[in-house]
């Protein structure tokens, strides 16, 4: 996969200059230098494990603005986790461009320093099963059981995360059933599972949510929970997953849903933006007060589905957290997804509904408000390959994503495929010519970011608590 990054700093000239001028690539030689690094992080129930991502393979680039120029110099990195790319010594800002992703995302900013670390839950020696792997369930204790229940299987320390394996299984609970017996699910085709070893320390955990209701609200919170002891895989080997379930100790919480204030923003989200559904969740993973929601997954705590996208809701909640016991602290935050839709046409093809979403991870108190946090950029100006905003009317952006699509048309519908991504804390940004065709027709997504002390354009995949952003999407036009 190729990824263009870009780390753009400029200590006086602004990013987008008065006059409308694309700047020239020449080749150049450079006598100062960026020195990066990047580390994988393995964030397991008893510690974290680290090692260097090797970028040997990987190509580094810098472009440095010098006197109207871009000037391109050449970098490598090491399997040692390191990387070094020269810059111009005149330059007053530039550009580190690196092919880490599929796609090319340029993060605007003045690293001199830059990162690439990365973290996820679980040891990072985890093996994969890599044939059908079945695993039987012997649940037993478990709270009678309801057609609106449902069951995670959690293994924090290798980890993987199995949603609701109750409903892949050929013969579910039935209701009022107090066990889970005799049926399987195959470990290979669960998304991101690894191999229980429980010589490395993984365990095995089986969580209930029970489905409770109030008023025309329905939640489902974690209440009972346990652990398999002694349980490992072999990879193509059938094994049976046994666990007694035990109540967990309950925290009670007022959840105080305010879905008619994220209604009121699809307005300012682009020319016929309409609501399209919700959710929210409290989720926990070790150190997440420090390091965000990070990686692919995390074991739910509550689910909560809104009964209608406008409505308002004070609800008494309480759930229980299994993983406090497992050796190390796992932080509980609460996630909201609002998703909007925005019809982009070109010509007279039919209209594409290009997805958006309002997204914010915070940290859980007693009282869980569930509003807006930020509102969409104002007054986008857009003249290629130029690109202003205004900051948003609600809350403070600390920083801004950008995406640019191409639109096309196929069998008479609409199409879209994403160019370009940017990261950058200006209110203003420029295109490279590389990414526009003259004649052709794109739309850019703009989302407005508050992610607290979190700068990706230094740290470029780093994650924290609190974040909260909304997309908007502008209208089509033509270079």
């Amino acid at each position: 996969m190729f990824m263009l990054l870009v780390v753009s700093a400029c200590v006086d000239d602004p990013i987008v200059p008065d006059v409308a001028t694309t700047a020239d690539e020449i080749d150049g030689c450079g006598q100062s230098e960026i020195h990066g690094s990047g580390t994988r992080f393995g964030v397991t129930s008893h510690g974290v494990d680290s090692q260097p991502i090797d970028l040997s393979s990987v190509p580094f680039s810098t472009y440095s603005f010098v006197h109207g120029k871009l000037v391109r110099n050449d970098g490598l990195g090491t399997a040692g986790g390191t990387f070094t790319v020269p810059i111009e010594p005149d330059a007053r800002r530039w550009e580190l461009a690196t092919n880490i992703f599929g796609v090319p995302l340029l993060a605007v900013g003045n690293a001199r320093h830059p990162t690439l670390d990365m973290h996820q839950l679980g040891r990072l020696d985890a093996v994969p099963p890599s044939v059908e792997t079945d695993v039987t369930f012997d649940v037993t204790g478990m709270v009678p059981w309801d057609a609106a229940d449902t069951t995670e299987v959690v293994v924090g320390n290798n980890g993987t995360v199995v949603f609701s394996p109750d409903q892949q299984v050929a013969t579910p609970p039935a209701t009022g059933d107090t066990a889970f017996t005799g049926a399987s699910i195959d470990w290979s085709s669960q998304p991101g599972a690894s191999l229980v070893d429980a010589s490395r320390g993984d365990v095995a955990m089986i969580e209930q949510l029970i489905a409770h209701t109030s008023g025309a609200e329905t939640f489902s919170t974690v209440e009972q929970a346990g652990t398999a002891s002694g349980f490992s895989q072999t990879d193509g080997v059938a094994s049976t997953l046994s666990i007694a379930m035990q109540p967990v100790p309950q925290r009670s919480h007022v959840l105080r849903w305010r879905g008619a204030s994220f209604d009121a923003l699809a307005s300012s989200l682009g020319a016929g933006a309409s609501t399209v559904s919700a959710t929210m969740f409290i989720d926990a993973e070790p150190d997440a007060d420090r390091l965000g929601f990070y990686g692919f997954a995390a074991p739910d705590l509550l689910l909560y589905t809104p009964s209608s996208l406008s409505v308002n809701a004070d609800l008494a909640v309480h759930y229980g957290n299994p993983y406090r016991t497992m050796g190390r602290a796992w932080d509980e935050f609460a996630t909201v997804l609002y998703f909007y839709q925005v019809p982009v046409q070109l010509g007279d093809a039919a209209p594409l509904f290009e997805t958006l979403v309002y997204q914010a991870n915070t940290a859980v108190g007693d009282d869980i408000v569930i509003a807006p946090q930020i509102s969409a950029v104002r007054d986008v100006q857009i003249a290629p390959p130029f690109v202003r905003w205004q900051p948003p009317a609600l809350g403070h952006a600390t920083q801004y994503f950008v995406t640019l699509d191409r639109l096309g048309v196929a069998d008479g519908a609409t199409t879209s495929q994403t160019i370009v991504q940017f990261y950058t804390k200006d209110r203003e940004l420029e295109i490279p010519s590389t990414y526009l065709e003259s004649g052709a027709t794109y739309v850019m997504e703009i989302q407005a970011i508050n992610f607290g002390d979190v700068d990706r354009t230094t740290d470029l995949f780093g994650d924290g608590l609190p974040f909260a952003g909304v997309s908007m999407i502008t209208a089509p036009f033509t270079p």
